[in-house]
């Protein structure tokens, strides 16, 4: 838990924030001066789980609701759903143009639902994490930032409106991350009608069509639930994880010009730069500019060349840097973990690509991020 001298909101409306509310009013009455602000303590996680889990229950409910609510209609009234013919120079087609934009009104309405939903969880985690605090320097950007996520704006991953090509992560904003979501399930579902219109005769199709639906519906509701609850997290721990990583490096090595020089080549190495469409990667990289005092726009890659030379206090401090620029966005992506190989064939890093990974795992599991 941790102390904090601002009240909780007053707005505790809805299940999940009460649960909420009542940790924090706990939380405000108990001191714990060991506990870091970026690591979650057993109530803290228990309580983030539960709100994950929950959500992505939602959103799995939602999935199937909206299945029953688009069949259950076409079952009861079919003529209302009947196809238009259209005659194109003497050709008859027949499309089912009332059965499609019924499907896109109930899409439209899921994935503003979903929104809401994953947006709640959000504000609670946010709560539970007392983020940001009142007292932080940097609490404004912090809530403009946060804000910012859910309405298509740059900065990072899933809530970014920049393509990620170097990450591969998609470049969208939560509105389009969710319709990508609804596509990918519409072409698995199209597909399994394709079979099934092979297997099965058209007496059973609708009945059978649905069923299979509704699971695929759910899973990728849950998926798109996922992955943007374990951003979020990651959003929340990440400014005083590198706020704190930082000055401790910069206590050790801030006058160390050997380190210094070497700073901007290795976070170049391991793809890390302000880019806004990776919200933990640009902090870092602002924090080690503002901190250090040096730019990391123009970094001179050939002084890694020869680590040979390199102190092994210097090649230490550099290792911990790696690690820490690797994992603070809370995933290793495929280029980073060929960079960490050969970085480690070169005698910089000592760490395995195990023992990374599994440093990476507690980080996301709010354990911090200790390198």
């Amino acid at each position: 838990m941790k102390t904090m001298s601002d009240q909780p909101p007053n707005d505790s409306s809805g299940s999940l924030n009460h649960l909420t509310m009542r940790y924090l009013r706990r939380a405000l009455d108990a001191s714990h001066p060991t506990d870091e602000p970026y690591v979650l303590n057993e109530v803290e996680a228990w309580v983030i789980r539960r709100v994950r889990w929950r959500t992505m229950a939602l959103a799995a409910g939602l999935g199937v609701v909206v299945v029953l609510l688009y069949f259950l209609p076409h079952y009861f009234w079919p003529a209302f759903f009947e196809d238009f013919i259209l005659t194109i120079k003497g050709a008859a087609y027949t499309l089912p143009a009332i059965s499609i934009l019924y499907g896109i009104l109930l899409i439209y309405v899921e994935v503003h639902a979903l929104m809401y939903i994953n947006l709640n969880a959000i504000r609670t985690i946010m709560a539970i994490c007392q983020f940001p605090r009142v007292h932080d320097a940097q609490y404004d950007q912090h809530l403009r930032i946060i804000a910012k996520a859910a309405f298509n704006v740059p900065y990072t991953s899933l809530f970014a409106s920049q393509a990620d090509t170097h990450f591969g992560r998609p470049g969208w904003g939560l509105p389009s991350f969710f319709w990508i979501n609804m596509g990918k399930a519409m072409l698995i579902f199209s597909a399994i009608q394709a079979l099934l219109i092979r297997l099965i005769s058209s007496i059973f199709f609708r009945q059978v069509a649905s069923v299979i639906s509704m699971p695929v519906f759910a899973f990728w509701n849950v998926f798109a639930s996922f992955r943007i609850l374990r951003e979020a997290q990651i959003r929340v721990m990440a400014p005083l994880t590198i706020h704190s990583f930082v000055d401790e490096l910069y206590e050790e090595w801030g006058k160390h010009e050997q380190f210094r020089k070497l700073v901007p080549a290795v976070l170049s190495c391991v793809g890390i730069q302000k880019r806004h469409y990776n919200y933990a990667h640009h902090l870092l990289a602002e924090a080690i500019e503002h901190r250090f005092d040096i730019q990391l726009d123009a970094p001179d890659n050939q002084i890694l060349s020869d680590s040979s030379t390199l102190p092994a206090e210097v090649r230490t401090g550099l290792e911990r840097l790696i690690i820490f620029a690797t994992l603070v966005d809370g995933r290793l992506s495929l280029s980073e973990k060929k960079c960490l190989q050969c970085l480690r064939t070169k005698g910089i890093i000592t760490y395995t690509l195990a023992d990374i990974q599994q440093i990476g795992r507690q980080y996301n599991e709010g354990k911090g991020l200790w390198v």
